[in-house]
């Protein structure tokens, strides 16, 4: 039996993540679910929704008033959520605070009367986008001081689609987090990642996320949160696979969906997994995940975690570097020489095959053997500790 404990030692060190604090889930406006359903985005109730649920940061959207007021919607015209058309940046902080929303009580706020909410509540941590209108940097330096005077210094993170924001703010608060906003993983290159080695994280479009994208930028130190469409599914199989995937978090409309999720459990020490059917090591777990190395027939991996999405374990075998459950065999350490049921088509690989009357290597042994190369049924196996027996008949053992 051959056994691996993963190929490259350099892959454990490279994608050991340098970031230990855990998923971080970040409210998408809030926790608004749709403007239909009574909560509007970017009100107290959504920023209040999304700390009940447990969100880590509250999203913030940026626009500024034709009077230099910072105030909170992600769209610069106030059509969708008042049905009054107007242009946020043309008009003066009393006229938009005037206008009222829809499906609501409550108006538009500015920022100062966000931190003035929640200034004194130490779950409220801020996610704040700003925006380049249209070549000139016109939020930064109030926003700064709006941060400072209300002393949220620690609780603050930026994230722009402007990396000339991001730097802006960078000179104004030295050490802040920044994460900057793409629609596409396709431009991940040395040189691009080299271009924007200041950034702290990338916020990237759920569709474009891959497992190894997520693992080319942890190997640049650098994290990754999936942002979806206003539209976002709902199901638990999106959150499974956004985790699966190896996502250090998620800006989402549905905060209380993924503190209930299940995230990567260890597997006891020892543990391994057995390939049976062909393969490959994947990048990440889930829909999101990408084939890395085609794995052999018969080879064992040691395992050290494991993960459920949609219904289908995931064993990982080295960081972010994972095996889903239909490939094979889980080899329990914790369930040494016990025989288990499983249904799989066993094929005879590097020798032919003894054929034992039970599974030790003692037992007596039939004159023929089972040549390489020949498949064979098996319902029932049983591991030792060391090799993988199964049974191909009546009193038939052979080990692999």
């Amino acid at each position: 039996m051959r056994r691996h404990s993963l190929y490259l030692v350099i892959m454990l060190v490279t994608l050991i993540s340098v970031f230990t604090s855990g998923f971080t889930v970040i409210g998408h406006r809030g926790e608004y679910f749709s403007n239909q359903d009574g909560t509007v985005e970017h009100t107290y109730q959504a920023y209040d929704n999304a700390l009940r649920d447990g969100a880590d940061y509250l999203e913030i959207d940026l626009e500024r008033t034709a009077d230099g007021t910072l105030v909170v919607s992600h769209d610069p015209t106030t059509n969708r959520l008042t049905g009054v058309s107007s242009i946020i940046s043309q008009i003066p902080w009393t006229t938009l605070q005037g206008l009222p929303l829809r499906n609501t009580t409550e108006h538009f706020h500015s920022l100062e009367e966000v931190f003035q909410r929640y200034q004194a509540d130490p779950r409220a941590k801020f996610l704040i986008e700003t925006r380049k209108t249209p070549d000139r940097l016109e939020q930064e330096t109030a926003l700064v001081a709006l941060i400072n005077a209300y002393g949220l210094q620690n609780r603050v993170y930026f994230q722009s689609f402007s990396s000339a924001s991001l730097r802006r703010l960078m000179q104004l608060m030295p050490g802040v987090k920044t994460m900057l906003l793409t629609n596409s993983s396709q431009h991940i290159t040395p040189q691009w990642l080299q271009q924007y080695a200041d950034i702290t994280s990338l916020g990237f479009y759920w569709p474009a996320v891959t497992g190894q994208a997520v693992n080319v930028l942890h190997q640049a130190k650098k994290q990754i949160y999936p942002w979806f469409d206003a539209d976002e599914p709902s199901s638990n199989t999106t959150g499974e696979n956004v985790i699966g995937v190896g996502a250090d978090g998620v800006i989402t409309n549905w905060t209380q969906q993924y503190r209930s999720l299940p995230t990567q459990q260890p597997t006891p020490a020892g543990s391994r997994f057995r390939v049976h059917n062909a393969t490959f090591l994947y990048a990440g777990a889930g829909s999101h995940a990408t084939a890395t190395r085609k794995l052999g027939m018969n080879s064992t991996w040691q395992v050290h975690a494991t993960i459920t999405i949609a219904g289908t374990p995931w064993y990982e075998a080295a960081p972010n570097q994972w095996i889903p459950a239909t490939a094979g065999l889980f080899l329990n350490s914790e369930q040494v020489n016990q025989v288990h049921s499983h249904h799989s088509i066993i094929q005879v690989t590097q020798k032919p095959a003894v054929i034992h009357s039970s599974p030790t290597a003692d037992s007596p042994r039939q004159n023929r053997k089972l040549a390489v190369g020949t498949r064979w049924q098996s319902g029932l196996y049983l591991f030792d500790g060391t090799s993988v027996w199964y049974n191909v008949g009546r009193n038939q053992w052979i080990r692999q």
